[in-house]
This record gives C-alpha cells, sequence and structure tokens, in this order.
C-alpha cells in the first residue's frame, strides 16, 4: 500500500497542501521549521487517528482556523481508496474512506 496524493487544510503550518507522492521512497528536505515532519505526521494520523507529537487534537489545528481536514489517497493493489479526518476542537472529529462517515469508536 502507498499513499499517492496528500491533500491538507489548515493543519499545523498548512493553510492548504495538494501533494502528489510516488510509491517507494519519498524524501522531504527543506530547512527546519518548513513542515516536513508535519507531513509524516499527517499520514501518520491517518494511519492512527492520533498524533505521536501530541495528547490532544487541538494542537494540530492551525492557529486561526476552526477545523483542519487531513485527506490522503492510498493505493494498494491497484484499488484507490480515500481517506479523510477532519479535527474539530472541542467536538468530535470525522473520518471517511471513500467519502462514507466511519461510525465513532466504542469506549
Amino acid at each position: 500500500m502507498h499513499v499517492s496524493h496528500l491533500t491538507l487544510h489548515d493543519f499545523r503550518s498548512y493553510p492548504a497542501l495538494e501533494l502528489p507522492l510516488e510509491p517507494g521512497v519519498n524524501v522531504f528536505v527543506g530547512r527546519n521549521g518548513q513542515g516536513k515532519t508535519n507531513l509524516v505526521e499527517a499520514i501518520d494520523y491517518l494511519s492512527r487517528l492520533a498524533s505521536h507529537r501530541v495528547a490532544s487534537d487541538a494542537p494540530l489545528i492551525r492557529a486561526g482556523a476552526e477545523r483542519a481536514v487531513v485527506r490522503a489517497a492510498v493505493v494498494r493493489d491497484g484499488r484507490t481508496a480515500v481517506l479523510e479526518v477532519e479535527l474539530n476542537p472541542g467536538r468530535a472529529n470525522r473520518a471517511r474512506v471513500n467519502r462514507s462517515v466511519l461510525p465513532a469508536p466504542a469506549t
């Protein structure tokens, strides 16, 4: 499985981003503070619905924004699926696969 495209809206330092990715190793190069780790964190968030860097979702939302969206097209065995999570501080987040809302996990 590989991520073929990453879209961010108001996630961390990115007001908006459209990033095509290739199968295999992708390298992000830039100076400190340019957002390289934010890209990896966004992909990781989609896989676990949690950040490896912070305990709450509020720091993931760009300063001044009401919500953030992380979306990725993933390809497996030639089939593409779109994974999306909408981060809503103080409210329930929404996760979707191919635009279908996933039920909230049981607690």
